[in-house]
């Protein structure tokens, strides 16, 4: 009896381990990025045309704005800029924005070298800012 008492309380322990490890990843991003790329230029430019940014927001909360840090590659330069998005946003509902993040910079094909969320402002005013890492 004590050695299933003893192997229960190691199952415990290791299950409490192992939801705590992934209980603060999933916590630091309440948007999950779906697909970043940099869009082709129009005719006749060299230019890429925007950056466009596809996601969906998890828990409960609407939210009034979502600044996204986007790297980028070329032959010239390696570019991180971010981006805003304002406006009401719904969680769970899938997002599709095109920016003009990158208009300005010489094509070097769709994909970007991070995607990433930084800061949510909620509806409620509150704020989310990615942990520093």
């Amino acid at each position: 009896m004590k050695i299933l008492g003893r192997l229960s309380l190691g199952a415990a322990l290791c299950t409490a381990f192992a939801v705590a490890s992934v209980t603060p990843a999933l916590a630091t991003a309440p948007i999950l990025v779906k697909q970043c790329f940099v869009t082709s230029p129009k005719p006749l430019s060299k230019n890429a045309s925007g950056t466009q940014i596809d996601y969906i927001i998890y828990g409960k909360k609407a939210a009034a704005s979502i600044t996204f840090a986007v790297g980028y590659r070329n032959a010239a330069q390696h570019f991180l800029r971010t981006v805003t998005d304002y406006g009401s946003f719904s969680p769970g509902t899938e997002i599709q924005h095109h920016f003009d993040l990158y208009n300005d910079v010489t094509y070097a094909g769709k994909q970007v070298s991070s995607c990433i969320p930084t800061r949510v402002k909620w509806a409620d005013s509150t704020m989310w800012v990615a942990p520093s890492h």
